[in-house]
C-alpha cells in the first residue's frame, strides 16, 4: 500500500522525523543531481520539508496586504468577475463573448477558457492518448503511468455526488465575506466532493489549465486594486514565458533546476521610456493536468507536485535571495496558493550530516473558479501579491 501523501501527514517536526525514519531517508547532499520532473518523496525528505497547519484561505504572508474591501471592489470588471458567468455566456464561443458581450474582452476569454472544463464546449479528451505527461527529455516517466492507473482503481467512492454538477457563477449565492463567519480564516476550500471516474475522463492538455489561469489572474492584475490605474509607474504583470531557473547549493555546490509554467514577474517604467524587467519572480505558476491524489473525494497535492515545487522555490531562492516564494498551483478549473519559507539558517546546514533547519510550506485551499467563494479567495490572494511586490519595490500604488 502506498503511503500516505507527504503533504497530509507530515505536518510537524515530530511527523517528519518518524516518516524519515521510516522510509530511511537520507540526507540531501547523499542524493544524486536531478531536475525538479524527476524529484519525489525522497527530496521531500531530503530537504526536511514541514507543511504548517491549518490550512488558510489567505497565505500568512500576505495577512499584512490584504483588505476587507477587496470583495466589495468599485471596479465593475472585478465586480462582474466575483459575480460568475450566465449560462448563456457559458455556452458561447470565445468569438462571440468577445465580439457580443457586455461583460469586455479579459473576462470574455476567461469565461471561454473555463467553459473548456465546466461550460457545453466540446473538451479535447478524445484527443487526448491515454499516456502519461512526459519529462523534459521526451521519455515517459514509469513510476507516473503506474500511479495513475493506480488511482483510478483506489479513489472511487461512489457514494458521493460528483462536483461537476455543481452551480456556477452567478448561481451561487453570495458569501458574506472573505473569510465565511470563520474568525481565524481557516475554513476550507470551496470545492466539493470529485468523483476519481469523471476527473479522470475529463482531462484536458495541461495548457487548457494554464490558459484559464492566466485569464483569470491577468483580468484581476488589470483591474484590482492596487493596480486599478493605468498610470502606476511599477505593476505585477503575468509572464507567459516558461523560465528556466538554475542555481547551486552553497556547500556541495549540487545543481539544481526547475522550469515553472510561467509567473508573476514585476515591470518598471524607465525614465526616458520603455519599461524595464524589476523582478521576474514575485511568484511561480505550476500546472497541471489533473490531480494525482484524492482522498474522499478531496484533493491533496501529490508527492511529485508537491516536490517538484519545492525544487523550483530552492532554485528561486537559491539564484534570487528571496527568503519566501510564492508558488500558485493549477489544475484544471481549481487554484491554491503556496508559501515556501526557506532561511538562511536552512541553505546554511540542510547539505550537512546532521541538519537541524526545516523548510516550511504553507497552502491554502484548493479554490473552485466556477464558485463565488473560490473566486473571492483567489482575488484576495492576488491583491496581497501585488501590494506585497509594490511594497517591496517602494512603489506607490493608485490607494
Amino acid at each position: 500500500m502506498a503511503p500516505t501523501p507527504y503533504f497530509s501527514s507530515v505536518i510537524s517536526e515530530s511527523a517528519f522525523k518518524a516518516r524519515f525514519q521510516a522510509e530511511n531517508g537520507v540526507n540531501f547532499c547523499q542524493l544524486p543531481n536531478a531536475s525538479a520532473s524527476y524529484w519525489g518523496r525522497l527530496h521531500l525528505l531530503a530537504c526536511r520539508v514541514i507543511r504548517r497547519e491549518p490550512q488558510r484561505r489567505l497565505l500568512p504572508i500576505l495577512s499584512d496586504y490584504a483588505k476587507s474591501s477587496d470583495l466589495h471592489p468599485e471596479s465593475m470588471e472585478i465586480r462582474a468577475f466575483l459575480e460568475g458567468p450566465t449560462a448563456t455566456q457559458m455556452a458561447q464561443r470565445e468569438h462571440s463573448l468577445v465580439r457580443k458581450s457586455d461583460c469586455g474582452i479579459t473576462l470574455a476569454q476567461t469565461w471561454a477558457a473555463m467553459a473548456m472544463f465546466k461550460g457545453s464546449t466540446d473538451r479535447h479528451t478524445a484527443d487526448i492518448p491515454s499516456t502519461p505527461e512526459r519529462n523534459e527529455i521526451g521519455n515517459v516517466n514509469e513510476d507516473e503511468l503506474r500511479q495513475s492507473k493506480r488511482l483510478k482503481r483506489d479513489t472511487f467512492q461512489p457514494d458521493f455526488q460528483d462536483s461537476s454538477g455543481m452551480r456556477v457563477g452567478s448561481s451561487s449565492p453570495p458569501q458574506e465575506g472573505f473569510y465565511n463567519g470563520s474568525p481565524d480564516g481557516s475554513k476550507v476550500s470551496s470545492i466539493g466532493y470529485i468523483d476519481s471516474d469523471a476527473h479522470f475522463a475529463s482531462m484536458t492538455v495541461e495548457d487548457d489549465t494554464l490558459r484559464l489561469a492566466s485569464c483569470v489572474i491577468r483580468h484581476i492584475l488589470y483591474f484590482a486594486p492596487p493596480q486599478d490605474s493605468p498610470s502606476l509607474p511599477v505593476v505585477v504583470e503575468f509572464r507567459d514565458a516558461k523560465s528556466r531557473i538554475a542555481a547551486t547549493t552553497p556547500a556541495e555546490r549540487k545543481q539544481i533546476i526547475a522550469i515553472d509554467d510561467g509567473g508573476l514577474c514585476l515591470r518598471q517604467k524607465k525614465p526616458y521610456g520603455g519599461v524595464v524587467l524589476a523582478k521576474k519572480h514575485v511568484a511561480l505558476v505550476e500546472a497541471k493536468t489533473q490531480f494525482q491524489c484524492l482522498e474522499e473525494g478531496r484533493p491533496i497535492i501529490s508527492d511529485r507536485n508537491l516536490a517538484q515545487m519545492v525544487c523550483e522555490a530552492l532554485a528561486t531562492r537559491l539564484s534570487n535571495r528571496p527568503d519566501r516564494v510564492i508558488v500558485i498551483n493549477a489544475t484544471q478549473h481549481y487554484m491554491c496558493f503556496l508559501q515556501m519559507d526557506i532561511s538562511d539558517d536552512y541553505l546554511l546546514d540542510f547539505e550537512v550530516t546532521t541538519p537541524r533547519h526545516m523548510l516550511y510550506v504553507s497552502s491554502t485551499p484548493w479554490f473552485d473558479i466556477s464558485q463565488r467563494s473560490g473566486r473571492e479567495s483567489i482575488l484576495a490572494n492576488l491583491c496581497g501579491i501585488m501590494r506585497r511586490a509594490m511594497s517591496l519595490a517602494g512603489a506607490p500604488s493608485s490607494e
